[in-house]
């Protein structure tokens, strides 16, 4: 293996506990152990263990945990005498952890997830019901506490230990499951926390009235002594529970100062200006300050509000900002307890409560949602389907909200002192911005495991003017999500589909015109863009859109298990319920950069089995009659068939489970006996169970480029690397060299079955186009990519690319917005950009003039 590089994103906190991933080319490394990561020349300690596998065994990906400096990492190949694995030890009732600095029981059964010698923690959520008397709304907060049913280790080594917590939230009845995973670093006072969870109520009367983790933490001491810090915008809020600063007696100012510098006072010895001791009545008399609510209301505003210990009495105004850093400390003379969110403001409004602070046990709770926000409702927008004004779906209302996640990240630090300010907003931006380590791009590239993609090259006028306009589209979104505050807990992470120009917005309430939710893969188009540059910022981009996409617009439980929702005003309102919007490949970039997130192995698990899913939910249902058909449900060769393959290959090379080898080849050979082989139909029959395409005609019931821009030619292009036969290979040729011939040679080489106006949107087919003139060495077919893309972006009537300009919006005195944008066609292409700049590098001429329009390519 060659000596494999990794450096720190350049946007994130760099240093510190870190799990990533190492790729390595077919046959390099047969077991991860026998790799080591220096730094400084030095061996560092690390975790390994393979994730992923090549069709030959050898090792495709190894997940490396260690903890680490801020300078360059490097793997090499070679023994190194593992270190012992942490204590970890367990029983039927519980799972004992011991990291050398607390020891950590997690429990199998009840409300206590996990405790220390310091603290207890668990989850509460809060169902809200509505109720009307009248004129009178009755609102009915009901408090529910997570209740585990599983607890399981899922890893443990000599770096970190990670344990699995699964379970439901209970009042009697039960509402929203949960799987929380805890991450344990050896010798580190941090517990990193990855919590998840599942809407499995009735969205017409259950809303969701809070959701959060709650930690009860030991308080030691005098309220002197006792404290809470805040991280805000900047810098942090520090206030002793007791201030001691009085009218009268006078007291010297040295004992406030000494307060904030977070020294302990001895009460005993606190004299006033006349060198009397002060008597306990006068401690008392000060206002003792027990509750705090940190509240990030709106991603622009937090605000801090304190009361003392009575219910009876109001909280007050203690500080405001615009964006919190999202961690709050509380403790006492013995050190205490910080939890810190990711994404505080991003997906505001969400807060972290403290109570209790002057008893021995203190009650801090982390809100992904608040109760002192509005209840999440869960209903649809609207009580008739939009489909044919609107671009929804079916004619019926579809919307389900059953089934669908949301994943939030936390770390909870034990202290054995009071930490320093600097200390408290170090902890908070590790959180916020936790490190990330990452090959550069040729690594990516050159070991091929994730697909065909290019480099940025600038040599010739062309290439110039095509990367500037792939830079252009790819900032242009990432000022979006700040210009449109595409924020909140379902929302963040989204993009939109289609804008309108004439109210300078996205067309938000116009049914399938609102939230993108995957469509056209623009996931794929991130990742490469990441990839192939590297940028921190892009990164940020790709990540959120596959963190939301790959739990909101999912269906994780239930008859839709393994389905997505298309795309709509509600991420889960349309009526379409398909497997291409949960697809294994949107997020496969993240899972193995990140050494193998559980959650989304859990997502991978989820959709491998998608298909069955469709003997309820058939794509195709609404255009076939159940009594003429042979097999049980239908399958496009894409979006369809194409997703499975990707949800197959994934589960093939994550667990070497040959069964979804043997579906993606059993399918190949069905197409083979098509008449026109992947030209063929694409509507199919389908049967879940064995895999079987069967051919029912040409029926192009959504049209040839759903075939291609869904992510098909990117699961199909790696595959061609991985399996024996060449049959998808020779395939996926035919394809390309047939999209662009003219009509009336469609029609000839397809003895008439094809109709040539089925084959639109050339710049969608040109990532294919490009393979087929790679395979066959054609310069032609090369030439018809590069009309297609450059006519597609800068044609004829098309002079502005992805340029921005500025208008007067009514909350923006400069707003940059592109009047014609779409991501459906930004995704695309950039995509079939990317791959094509790979794949026909060889005959790619000097400039765009150089490529003539023609009316084929509109």
């Amino acid at each position: 293996m060659a000596m494999v590089k990794l450096n720190w994103l350049h946007n994130r906190v760099k240093g510190g506990c870190v799990t990533f991933g190492v790729p390595h080319a077919k046959g390099e490394v047969k077991d991860s152990n026998n790799i080591f990561i220096e730094q400084n020349s030095q061996v560092v300690t690390s975790q390994n263990k393979s994730i992923a596998y090549w069709e030959d065994g050898s090792v495709k990906w190894t997940s490396v945990s260690a903890v680490l400096n801020e300078n360059e990492v490097t793997v090499k190949m070679g023994n190194v005498k593992a270190d012992e694995p942490m204590s970890v030890t367990e029983n039927d009732s519980s799972i004992a952890v011991d990291n050398g600095v607390f020891k950590a029981v997690f429990h199998k059964k009840g409300h206590i997830l996990m405790e220390t010698d310091a603290i207890s923690l668990g989850l509460k959520a809060v169902k809200t019901l509505f109720s009307t008397e009248g004129d009178v709304t009755i609102k009915k907060n009901v408090p529910y506490l997570g209740e585990a049913s599983e607890c399981i280790i899922e890893d443990v080594g000599a770096v970190k230990t990670v344990v699995c917590v699964k379970g439901t939230h209970k009042a009697g009845d039960s509402f929203l499951r949960f799987i929380v995973r805890f991450t344990i670093y050896k010798n580190s006072n941090k517990i990193g926390i990855m919590h998840t969870f599942i809407y499995d109520g009735d969205a017409a009367v259950d809303f969701i009235g809070g959701v959060g983790v709650w930690v009860k933490c030991k308080m030691s001491g005098s309220s002197l002594n006792r404290r809470v810090k805040i991280a805000g915008d900047y810098g942090v809020l520090h206030e002793p529970l007791q201030m001691l600063t009085t009218w009268h007696p006078r007291l010297s100012g040295e004992y406030y100062k000494a307060q904030l510098r977070s020294e302990c006072l001895d009460e005993s010895a606190i004299v006033d200006d006349k060198n009397n001791s002060v008597g306990a009545e006068v401690i008392e008399n000060l206002t003792l300050w027990d509750s705090y609510k940190y509240t990030q209301v709106t991603a622009d505003s937090f605000t801090v509000k304190k009361r003392t210990a009575h219910e009876e009495c109001t909280y007050i105004n203690a500080g405001f900002g615009k964006r919190a850093k999202g961690m709050l400390y509380a403790g006492g003379e013995n050190g205490g307890v910080g939890i810190a969110m990711r994404h505080f403001y991003e997906k505001a409004p969400s807060a972290i409560h403290a109570d209790k602070l002057s008893s021995d046990f203190a009650e801090l709770t982390a809100w992904i949602h608040p109760l002192e926000a509005e209840a999440l409702d869960m209903r649809h927008y609207d009580t008739i389907s939009h489909d044919q004004t609107y671009y929804e779906g079916f004619p019926h209302v579809g919307s389900d909200p059953y089934g669908i996640g949301v994943t939030n990240e936390f770390s909870v630090f034990l202290y054995d002192q009071t930490p320093s300010d600097e200390k408290i907003m170090q902890d908070s931006e590790a959180v916020a911005r936790p490190a990330v380590l990452v090959c550069d791009g040729e690594t990516y590239k050159n070991t091929a495991v994730l697909g065909v993609f290019s480099l940025p090259d600038r040599s010739t006028p062309l290439k110039a003017w095509l990367e500037e306009e792939l830079d252009k589209a790819v900032d242009f979104y990432i000022n979006e999500v700040e210009q449109r505050h595409w924020y909140g807990l379902f929302d963040f992470g989204d993009v939109m589909h289609t804008y309108d120009d004439e109210r300078h917005s996205w067309k938000y309430d116009m049914g399938g015109y609102a939230w993108q939710n995957t469509e056209l893969v623009p996931t794929l188009w991130l990742w490469y863009a990441f990839l192939r540059s590297g940028r921190g910022d892009v990164f940020d981009l790709a990540e959120a859109m596959s963190r939301h996409a790959a739990d909101v617009d999912v269906y994780h439980i239930g008859d839709k298990k393994g389905l997505g929702s298309r795309h709509n005003v509600i991420h889960w309102g349309d009526s379409c319920k398909e497997a291409r919007i949960a697809m294994a490949g949107h997020h496969r970039a993240l899972y193995y950069i990140m050494g193998g997130d559980a959650r989304l192995g859990d997502v991978f698990s989820d959709v491998c089995d998608a298909d069955a899913a469709t003997l309820k939910t058939d794509p195709l249902g609404a255009f076939y009659k159940k009594e003429d058909m042979t097999l049980p449900t239908h399958a496009r060769i894409g979006p369809d068939w194409s997703t499975y393959c990707s949800n197959w290959y994934t589960e093939w090379e994550r667990n070497k489970n040959t069964k979804y080898r043997d579906k993606i080849i059993t399918g190949i050979k069905d197409l083979e006996k098509a008449p026109l082989q992947m030209l063929s139909g694409p509507d199919f029959e389908y049967d879940p169970e064995t895999g079987h395409l069967g051919y029912i005609g040409e029926n192009t019931t959504g049209g040839v480029h759903l075939m291609i821009c869904m992510g098909g030619p990117q699961t199909w292009m790696e595959l061609t690397n991985v399996l024996e036969d060449n049959a998808l290979r020779e395939m996926m040729v035919k394809f390309g060299e047939f999209y662009y011939l003219p009509a009336e040679e469609k029609r000839e080489k397809s003895s008439g079955l094809k109709r040539p106006h089925a084959f639109v949107y050339p710049y969608m087919a040109a990532g294919m186009v490009s393979f087929a003139a790679k395979e066959t060495n054609s310069e032609k077919l090369s030439y018809k990519v590069w009309q297609a893309l450059i006519h597609s972006l800068a044609g004829k009537d098309k002079t502005e690319g992805f340029n921005c300009k500025s208008v007067k919006y009514f909350n923006n005195e400069s707003l940059r917005e592109i009047p014609h944008i779409s991501t459906n066609f930004a995704a695309q292409w950039c995509l079939n950009t990317i791959v094509a700049l790979e794949l026909t590098k060889d005959f790619m001429l000097n400039t765009k003039e150089d490529y003539k329009w023609e009316e084929w390519v509109r």
